[in-house]
């Protein structure tokens, strides 16, 4: 038992100390990681859009060219069409040249990330114009393939591609394409890496990357470190749903610009997206470790000091209870626990005695009180009387009389009463020695009172108190049947259900008013002793007091004006024996 006090003091002090901080970190899981996270979704959102506005400028130098060569200067007379047509350029084509370099050229300057400007007009020689006022052939120029390996179905497209402009090694490009309904295609060269320097030094944090892909394709990633193709492949087969993207370690957050037709995808580290998440994770996990720990400690010192002071108490209570030597006390000064033990040593020792032959006397009393409400009823020799003028009826009348029956009902229903009263009988006993007395009733209140049973068969053979549904019954009848014209109709309900036998007697009688039931209910427990008042459902409640425990057998009072009286007694059988 010690070692059960123990743990249970010990469980108590934790949960009570535990509980606020459990509490804490379950709303700390369910409203602020969720709200991380989504602040982390909705920054990812607003740094790629902010990155693909960037580029979208970036990329926009091809719309400058074009709407460079719709000046009617360019235009007219087909002035640039002329010079790549031309064997030879004379004054004016070759002022034309130089002011169509110069603008070229200034888009270039302009922009250390391009390095260098095509413009193709069709021609029959095949001819292109660069920034730098060089005229190519195809054919013969440093830069052969550019417009086969530019070439596709969309007006703007951007091609990633490795050639050597100058006759130097070659070098990385992302070539701007766009091309009008007449033709004419205009080709910014852009040097991936500055492109990807750029990226990485403005808009990106350590860790992070970004990738640019166009049809399914990647062409360009801020990472060497990334499988940007694989990447994207896998984007393309899976269904986009908006938002951040879980994909291996990663989240991916995709993005599309209608107006350069490229893909735009953020690609971030779960371990740096979630950092400072994982980082409020581990301190709340060392937090609570920190404080179950300490409430561990403080828990498991009370308990023990707590445990040690009652085990001295129950001590002294087990001595003093066996009148052995009380052990020896070490007071504490200043200590309420030791002020307690003192007390209980004093009033062990004072009225240890006293108590015991009060608690004897006591007992006498209440067997006493038992045996007298047996026997409040009627004296025995009235039941040998009553059989004495049932037999001189008989000799007068020669036939069996209505007397005759009720002194047989009353003689049967008396010597059940008497007959060992401190002995239980089965609800089947008390029933049917209960149909006596209904049946007095029955002749007295001649088709004034109709009595209905509903009895549960299974409840027949659960044993209780002699005489309980009398004093019920009588009770209806004598109070619920004044000046009432229609038969009283009293129905008894007897039934086991969950290991609770409930016995209830009801009437359709007069009934009484709410502050009348409230009087006979405070009146149960007020019981002041064996008065002739008292024979009906004080005398009821006393008994069954005396007989069972508070927590093993209830008695209900319940009432309506002109609709009735009920009486219900609720006993818990676990506790019974069952017969047979």
């Amino acid at each position: 038992m010690r070692r059960r006090f123990f743990a249970e003091n010990m469980v108590r002090m934790l949960t009570l100390s535990l509980l606020p901080m459990l509490f804490l970190t379950v709303i700390f899981f369910a409203v602020l990681v969720p709200t991380e996270k989504k602040s982390l979704e909705s920054e990812a959102e607003i740094n790629l859009s902010l990155l693909q506005e960037n580029v979208d400028l970036l990329l926009n130098d091809s719309n400058k060219v074009m709407n460079m060569l719709a000046v009617p200067a360019y235009s007219n007379s087909n002035s640039i069409y002329q010079i790549l047509q031309s064997e030879k350029l004379g004054y004016v084509d070759f002022v034309i040249l130089k002011q169509v370099a110069a603008q070229l050229n200034a888009i270039v300057n302009s922009r250390d990330y391009i390095d260098s400007i095509y413009v193709y007009i069709p021609n029959a020689r095949g001819r292109y114009l660069t920034n730098q006022a060089n005229v190519y052939e195809m054919a013969t120029g440093p830069d052969k393939d550019w417009l086969s390996a530019c070439s596709g179905d969309s007006a703007y497209r951007v091609i990633r591609r490795s050639t050597s402009l100058y006759a130097s090694a070659p070098r990385d490009y992302l070539t701007v394409v766009q091309e009008n309904s007449k033709g004419y295609t205009v080709a910014v060269n852009i040097v991936v890496s500055y492109f990807k320097r750029l990226f990485t030094n403005s808009y990106l944090e350590s860790g992070r990357a970004i990738v640019l892909a166009e049809g399914g394709k990647a062409l360009f990633s801020s990472s060497q470190d990334l499988d940007a193709q694989n990447l994207v492949g896998r984007l393309e087969g899976m269904t986009d749903t908006g938002g951040l993207l879980r994909l291996d370690n990663n989240l991916i957050m995709r993005s599309y610009s209608p107006n350069t037709g490229l893909d735009f995808i953020s690609v971030t580290p779960v371990s740096l997206a979630y950092a400072n998440i994982y980082r409020l994770i581990g301190i709340t996990c060392a937090t609570v470790f920190l404080c179950i720990l300490v409430a561990v400690m403080t828990s498991y010192r009370y308990a023990v000091n707590m445990s040690r002071q009652l085990y001295a108490i129950l001590d002294l209570m087990d001595a003093a209870i066996s009148h052995k030597e009380l052990p020896e006390i070490r007071p504490h000064s200043n200590d309420l626990y030791s002020h307690i033990v003192t007390n209980m040593i004093q009033t062990f020792t004072r009225n240890d005695f006293l108590e015991v032959s009060l608690n004897e006397q006591k007992f006498q009393a209440l067997s006493l009180e038992l045996s007298a409400l047996q026997y409040q009823i009627n004296p025995h020799f009235l039941s040998n009387t009553l059989q004495m003028i049932d037999f001189e009826i008989l000799k007068h009348t020669k036939l069996p009389t209505t007397a005759n029956e009720m002194i047989q009902d009353l003689s049967i229903f008396l010597q059940y009463s008497l007959r060992a009263p401190d002995e239980d009988v089965t609800i089947e006993q008390e029933i049917e020695a209960t149909t006596h007395y209904t049946a007095l009733m029955a002749h007295r209140y001649a088709g004034q009172v109709q009595v209905h049973w509903d009895v549960d068969p299974e409840a027949q053979s659960y044993r209780i108190p002699k005489l309980i549904l009398q004093p019920m019954i009588e009770n209806s009848v004598t109070h619920g049947n004044n000046s009432q014209t229609n038969p009283l109709d009293i129905f008894i309900y007897i039934a086991v259900r969950d290991e609770l036998l409930t016995i209830q007697v009801r009437d359709n009688g007069n009934g009484v008013s709410p502050g009348r039931l409230e009087e006979l209910r405070n009146s149960l427990s007020s019981f002041e002793g064996f008065h002739e008042k008292h024979i009906g459902l004080q005398n009821l409640f006393r008994r069954l007091q005396l007989r069972f425990t508070a927590d093993q057998c209830r008695i209900t009072l319940d009432s309506q004006l002109e609709k009735g009286f009920s009486v219900t007694i609720c006993i818990n059988t676990s506790a019974e024996s069952q017969e047979g």
